[in-house]
């Protein structure tokens, strides 16, 4: 429950590059009285109109604790072993499933095992967007905090994928929650505004984990975090995907609900935490403690994601993580045109 190198707004590529003609309206002197030859034109193809990008009809929504690399018991390295595997089963059941707007909680990068948000942005070809949450110590910079990361070879956040082909990335905005929940650990929460279509302007997506101390504390990282919420959210519908390690009803729940938020498994209460092991028939987790919350729009459906193992070559039981992600749709008014 450690975070990964700095928050990151649009890590997505860059492409610089331009092609330029230069034309000049005297000829070069050597050819000034030589004949040219004009040649005969080649035929061309007429380039096809591309079809046009067809309109949403729903926002894909998943979340999912994927279930840091490092675990606290030194000596059970299964978390870490099954790290790669367990990102393919991910980024698999997320191709199948096409989100528009995923999140993940515990998303690191390790000196060990490289940088889950890399691997996922490229594997499911979405922009990323991140902020660290640990390490993070209060009176240091934001270069000597990851400077420190460098240093320990582990960093952990929250990440948010977009698929930005069709949802433009407006801007993002990270913060810091209080109060910390050691000397050791903080946590933190990302803001992403995005572009919808002429019936919804635009969507703002909110990312946060709470996790160790006491429910009270959670509680109160909650009221913190709802305070954001209410800083950063404009006039149109918005999502909060979130584990507060705490189920509903808790302080952290009511936190949110009381934003006007609305539950949309609220009546199915899927458990979404924690099966003990990755490997192996496990039993099925027996507490929810992760959420999909939205405001100003409803799901039409929604449901657990990433909840049944994989067989790996050597005949085991794989799950992508300890928990249970959960994913949500939402209509989007007809006739209102594409996001981009």
């Amino acid at each position: 429950m450690l975070s990964r190198r700095r928050f990151l707004i649009g890590l997505g590529a860059l492409s610089a590059g331009s092609l330029a003609a230069a034309c000049s309206s005297k000829p070069p002197s050597d050819s000034y009285a030589r004949p040219v030859e004009t040649p005969e034109p080649t035929p061309t193809k007429p380039v096809p109109t591309p079809e046009p990008t067809p309109e949403p009809t729903e926002f894909r929504v998943a979340y999912l604790n994927l279930m840091s690399p490092i675990a606290t018991d030194a000596n059970d390295t299964t978390a870490g072993d099954t790290f790669e595997d367990r990102l393919k089963l991910v980024a698999e059941e997320l191709r199948s499933y096409r989100p528009d707007l995923a999140g993940f909680s515990e998303a690191t990068w390790t000196a060990t095992h490289g940088s889950a948000v890399a691997k996922l942005a490229a594997e499911l070809k979405m922009e990323p967007l991140f902020v660290q949450a640990n390490p993070w110590f209060t009176g240091r910079t934001e270069a000597q905090n990851r400077e420190l990361a460098k240093q320990i070879g582990f960093e952990e956040g929250e990440l948010v994928l977009v698929r930005s082909d069709r949802w433009v990335v407006q801007g993002a905005t990270p913060t810091w929650l209080n109060p910390r929940t050691s000397e050791t650990e903080g946590r933190a929460a990302l803001h992403v505004r995005i572009k919808g279509p002429p019936a919804l302007p635009t969507i703002d997506a909110f990312i946060t984990h709470l996790t160790g101390g006491s429910e009270r504390l959670r509680g109160q990282q909650a009221e913190s975090f709802a305070e954001f919420v209410q800083a950063q959210r404009g006039g149109g519908p918005a999502i909060i995907l979130a584990d507060l390690s705490d189920p509903p009803g808790s302080p952290a729940y009511e936190a949110i609900r009381a934003l006007g938020f609305e539950d949309p498994l609220a009546v199915t209460n899927p458990a979404t935490c924690c099966r003990p092991a990755v490997i192996g028939e496990q039993p099925p987790p027996t507490a929810r403690t992760s959420f999909i919350f939205s405001a100003g729009w409803s799901a039409s459906v929604a449901g657990p994601l990433a909840d049944r193992p994989a067989r790996l070559a050597d005949g085991r039981l794989l799950y992508a993580s300890d928990h249970n992600g959960l994913w949500a749709l939402f209509p989007v008014p007809k006739g209102s045109g594409g996001g981009t």
